[in-house]
């Protein structure tokens, strides 16, 4: 099934979830690349809005998601053009190592969930199956960001979508035999 296509079958069926357990991991991979890669532009975007009209709003978004840009903003805005591609890949890739460490966690509570349920599943299933399960909650965080809107307890709200899509993708796993 091409990325697109598992894209948005990951936003609303859990179904769907379940059956991507049997891919290789590298499409999971690819997915979990891809997802990091879109919820960089955002950010990449009001870096660019920043640095092309030094808006005011879009300052502070930046002071507040690349701090560091903030710090040495006069440096920045001679030097800019060389380093900030520099920070941008060391976001995306901060951003894939936590995406990575995200389907780890949730593949370990899915571990859990299995045996609560008894049905029948591996560790590797359950990370491809928590990585599609991340896709809701990233997409809901990149809306956000590019309106500028912060949700209070917004963490909290994404590990629990990510909970609720990895559960009911859960219920279409097989249960042992009787």
């Amino acid at each position: 099934m091409p990325f697109f296509k598992q894209f948005f079958k990951s936003l609303y069926s859990p179904k769907y979830i379940a059956a991507f357990r049997f891919q290789g991991i590298g499409k999971t991979i690819q997915h979990l690349f891809i997802l990091a890669l879109i919820m960089c532009f955002p950010t990449i975007f009001y870096t660019t809005l920043h640095f092309a009209g030094n808006n005011a709003s879009e300052k502070f978004v930046i002071e507040k998601k690349l701090p560091i840009l903030g710090m040495f903003n006069d440096f920045f805005s001679e030097n800019g053009f060389i380093l900030i591609p520099v920070v941008f890949l060391m976001y995306f890739l901060f951003l894939t190592f936590l995406l990575f460490l995200k389907a780890s966690i949730f593949a370990c509570i899915g571990l859990i969930l299995l045996a609560l349920a008894k049905k029948r599943g591996e560790f590797r299933h359950l990370f491809r199956v928590s990585a599609y399960a991340l896709t809701l909650p990233a997409l809901i965080t990149i809306i956000l960001e590019l309106f500028n809107f912060t949700l209070p307890f917004h963490y909290l709200v994404d590990w629990v979508l990510t909970s609720i899509m990895l559960v009911l993708s859960i219920r279409f796993f097989p249960g042992f035999p009787k």
